[in-house]
Formats: structure tokens, sequence, C-alpha cells
């Protein structure tokens, strides 16, 4: 017999098992898959705590559905549902351990249910995990408050308003109660960062508490006085609304606006600078609406100026009464006597009442004095002065562009008149007290 050799290749078998094996896991993967995302889109669309616990099962390593659920049955308000809403925040924790979403709600279900330290542990975690996120610091800063551990507590509270300075108003309301209106505690709570104490001066004035604003305000440095512009705009606005001219001026001038730089100090008295629109600045002359169809126009001109390159310009055509609407704010000694200087061209001016520089006390319409009469008809520049003494009380005055009374109801007024070189100085000490 003659001997054969049998060859048996094994290799297109191994092949077909290893695509097989290839096969199997990637349907099992596509079925983990189509799992997973069933879970996740039940869990989203869930409105029950068993269709939540269904997805958690479709779904057991996703941690969504866990938290799904655990919030539905947080949701449910049944006894026997908080140990199962509490459970499942824990899964859902564990199943994403870096993610500081879950530890939040894991730290208020936790304390919720009783666990303060545990509550307190977790929202720890969530603030390592997002140290720079306002929420974690927030939660976890009101958590220490109410264990009691206020030093902790607003160390976090100071990190969450750092963070997002629209909590600094809550941090603020807490810490006052908590100290009974003590500022420097108060400040050291809110935080001791420029950004932070701008927005205090602003808390203070909102309570009616414009001295402790003003300290707040004075411990700044010059560069940040600077800086926080607005904070202290608003102070000196507040200080105006209390009738302190002068402290509103020396606010308004650490701060870099314009401002008076003593008291007497009349700004922009050539009209050299542009004149703004009323309230728009607290000091220098502002232009005040006037009724439609007044007939009486304000403007500077650069062609008619006395000293300078410009004059201010009032062109009036009315047949009724028409005022100039231009004045501005002069914070004074109380008690100091002034002479406020000026000069005055017209031209073909007819008016029945007479144009006039008028002085009031800041917040009263009642003179303290005024000029002669602008002259009628055309007339070159002249000058024109007059003295007066602030009250004993009067920290600032208004100068103002008027008109006489009008003798009848009638009263018409046309042609032009130019002011310039406004000046005011102080010419005596304080007068006796009324």
């Amino acid at each position: 017999m003659s001997e054969q050799v049998i060859r048996i290749s094994v290799r297109a078998a191994w092949r077909r098992a290893l695509l097989a094996a290839a096969a199997a896991l990637a349907l099992f993967l596509a079925w983990q898959g189509l799992r997973w995302a069933a879970g996740s889109t039940l869990a989203e669309y869930a409105q029950d705590a068993e269709t939540a616990e269904a997805a958690a099962r479709l779904a057991p390593g996703d941690p969504q559905p866990h938290l799904r659920m655990a919030r539905l049955r947080r949701a449910s308000f049944l006894p026997e549902e908080v140990p199962k809403s509490l459970a499942a925040y824990e899964r859902a924790a564990a199943l994403a351990p870096n993610n500081y979403l879950f530890w939040m709600e894991l730290g208020r279900a936790r304390a919720a249910a009783g666990d303060e330290e545990g509550g307190l542990a977790a929202l720890r975690r969530a603030a390592e995990l997002a140290p720079y996120y306002a929420q974690p610091r927030w939660l976890l800063g009101n958590a220490l408050l109410r264990a009691g551990r206020s030093e902790e507590a607003f160390a976090e509270l100071r990190l969450a308003g750092d963070a997002d300075p629209t909590l600094r108003p809550q941090v603020f309301n807490l810490a006052w109660q908590l100290y009974g209106g003590e500022v420097a505690r108060v400040m050291d709570a809110v935080g001791r960062t420029p950004a932070a104490r701008a927005q205090l001066v602003g808390m203070l004035i909102g309570r009616g508490l414009l001295d402790e604003a003003q300290k707040v305000w004075s411990g700044l440095s010059a560069e940040d006085r600077r800086r926080e512009r607005a904070a202290g705009e608003q102070l000196a606005n507040a200080l105006a609304g209390g009738k302190l001219y002068r402290r509103a001026a020396q606010v308004l001038a650490e701060a870099g606006a314009p401002a008076p730089g003593a008291p007497g100090q009349l700004l922009n008295g050539g009209f050299e600078s542009e004149i703004v629109g009323a309230g728009k600045a607290l000091f220098g002359w502002q232009v005040w609406p006037a009724a439609p169809n007044s007939g009486a126009q304000v403007a500077l001109d650069v062609r008619n100026a006395r000293t300078g390159s410009r004059s201010l310009r009032v062109s009036f055509n009315a047949s009724g009464q028409a005022d100039p609407n231009v004045s501005q704010v002069v914070p004074v000694e109380p008690g100091a006597r002034y002479r406020l200087g000026f000069n005055v061209r017209t031209e073909e001016l007819k008016s029945a009442a007479g144009l006039e520089v008028v002085v009031t006390e800041a917040g009263s319409s009642a003179a303290i004095a005024r000029s002669a009469p602008a002259p009628a008809g055309t007339a070159g520049w002249q000058q024109e002065t007059f003295e007066f003494t602030a009250g004993p009380t009067t920290d600032g005055i208004v100068v103002r562009l008027g008109r006489e009374s009008c003798p009848e109801s009638v009263c018409p007024i046309y042609g032009k008149i130019w002011y310039d070189d406004f000046s005011l100085e102080r010419v005596a000490g304080r007068a006796t007290a009324r």
C-alpha cells in the first residue's frame, strides 16, 4: 500500500470564528448602546419614579436615569420614598465621581434627610471639583451657615460672590442680619476686594447709610476709586439728594469725574466745554428740557465769544413764556459771602420780562439773589456782578439763567442774548446765623 498524506487546513475556520466573535461583540456593544440611549431618552421624559427606574435598568451605568429617579422620588414627598431617593442620588454620584453637579444634588439630598455632615462633605466635593464656579460655593456656604459655622460659611460665600457678583447683595443681607449691621464685620463677610467694597457702597446707600457708605468708599485706594467710578457717582448722587453737595463734590473728584475742586468753584464758566442734558451730570452747566415749541434755543457760539473760543447763546422767538433753562449746582460754605460775575451782550432783545441770572439754594426755588435785568435792544459785552450770602445751613446753590416774572399772562420775548466768563469768588467769612 502506498503511503498517503492528508492535509487539513484550519486557517479558514479560525478566521470564521474570529469574524463571528467580532460580530457578536459588535452586536453586544450595539445592544448596550441602544439600551443606554433608550434609558437616557426614557429618563429625560420620565414623569414618574417607575418610568425613571425602568430607564435606570436599561442603562444601569448611566448616572442620568438614577438622578432623574432620585428627583422624582424626592418630589413625591412620601416618607417611604426618602431612602429610595437618597440611594438613587448616591448611585448617580458614584457613577459620575468627577461631575460637581451630581455631588451638589447629593449634598442637598443628604442634608434634607438629616445627614448634615454628609451633606457638607458632598458639597465640599462639589466645590473641589468646580473651585471657580459660584453655585457649589453658594450652596456650601449656606449649608455651613445653617450649621452655625459662620466664619467658614462666609469664606465660601465670598468666593461665590467673587465668581458671580450678582450674589453679593444676598451675601450682604445674610451678613447684615447675622452681625446686626456692624459694617466692619459685614465688610469682611462680603469681601475686601475693590469690586466687593464698591458694591457694598451701593448696598449701604440702599439702606440710607450714607456716612458708612462714604467710609467704605474712602477706604479704597486712589486708583481703585477711579476704577470704581460708577460707585462713586452713585454715592455722590445720594449725597446730593441729602443736600450734602460738598461731600458729593469730593467723592466725584476722587472718582475722576467732573466736579468742583473746592466749595464755591463754578465749572466751565467760559463755556469752553460742552453742556450736557439735564440729569447727566451733578455739577457743571446743564440744559433743562423746554416745553415743545417754547421758542427758546440754546447753543454754544464759536463766533461771538468775549474771551476764549466760545460763549453761550440763547435765541428767543416766543409769543408766550420762554426761559433759557440753563443752570448748574455749586457747592458752597454755609454762611459764606460770595460774588458772582459774568458778561452779557444782547441783539434786538425785546421782552415783556427781563432776563436775569438767579441764585437759589439747591433743592429750593426761592431766590437768594438775582442780577439786574439784561439790557434790552442791542448792547455789546458788559460785565455784571452781584453778591449774596449763603444760608447758615446751605451746602449748595444753583446758578440759573432765568427770566423775571411776567406782568401779564401773555409774555412775548424775541431776540438773542449771549453769556460768557462766569466766575464765583468768596469775598467774606461766615455770616451771623439767622
